[in-house]
């Protein structure tokens, strides 16, 4: 452990504790708060990243169909983070976007759509925050489809 993050870490660890935060959860800030204070490089430099030359175009690509591979898919959705920047107090995502729907429910009858519609068993996976949960949890409860 750095100098720097042995001063400061017990009092965050301290914190998450009396907070209820998971071990899981406090490791990986743990980690992540241990490279901030390291004062290691962790930006890309510009000059390392090279275009790629070319891509093929999807119309000449002899692509078939398989619906079998959807037992095989995970759909992973981001949606940690509060909009408190947009004066929020729930996920961003439970922003009603058109008809009474959010981001969230059209997410969700995209892939119940996809389940129904190919007979599979599509995973679907948010990757959420613990500020984000609960309101999540509490939207997605009226989709029992999605398991």
């Amino acid at each position: 452990m750095n100098p720097k993050m042995a001063a400061l870490w017990p009092a965050y660890e301290q914190k998450m504790k009396a907070q209820g935060l998971s071990d899981a959860a406090i490791a990986a800030f743990k980690y992540n708060f241990s490279v901030l204070t390291s004062g290691q490089n962790t930006m890309i430099p510009e000059s390392s990243i090279s275009a790629v030359d070319s891509l093929p175009d999807y119309e000449s690509l002899a692509v078939q169909p398989d619906p079998a591979l959807l037992g095989s898919t995970v759909v992973v959705k981001l949606n940690g983070g509060l909009g408190t920047g947009m004066g929020l107090d729930q996920a961003k995502s439970l922003l009603e976007v058109t008809q009474g729907k959010s981001f969230l429910d059209l997410i969700a009858l995209q892939c119940a759509s996809m389940k129904e519609t190919f007979q599979a068993d599509v995973k679907f996976m948010l990757m959420n925050s613990f500020s984000t949960s609960e309101d999540t949890l509490r939207a997605l409860s009226v989709y029992p489809e999605l398991g």
